[in-house]
């Protein structure tokens, strides 16, 4: 099970040691934050092979990850990639097939929650 610190060392972020924050959930939400935004950019810039790579780290982490890195995927990475996806019909197009079926799904329900 992949736990917040190992996700931050997948996500090439340091693990300082922090009295406050133990599991290191905090430094994984920026971590993970940073990482949509990176994606993001590749998406805009058309870098879409690159994507696929990146895309493939974060289904990795949904798939193997405990319950608050699922949430972190899902929530912050899957939300910020929606941003692109929803604005650029061309992006979709480009991304989805790259993208594992599990997060497609989980995209669905992300933005058809927000038409309820």
């Amino acid at each position: 099970m992949i736990t917040e610190r190992i996700a931050l060392v997948m996500l090439d972020g340091e693990v300082p040691k922090d009295a406050n924050d133990p599991h290191h959930t905090r430094q994984f939400y920026t971590s993970i934050q940073a990482f949509a935004n990176v994606s993001l950019r590749l998406c805009e810039e058309g870098k879409f092979k690159k994507l696929e790579q990146f895309l493939a780290v974060a289904f990795k982490l949904f798939k193997e990850g405990n319950a608050t890195v699922k949430n972190a995927v899902v929530n912050v990475y899957l939300f910020t990639l929606s941003r692109s996806l929803d604005q650029q019909p061309g992006a979709r197009k480009w991304i989805e097939p790259f993208m594992p079926a599990e997060l497609r799904l989980e995209y669905a329900r992300l933005h058809y929650a927000s038409g309820m």
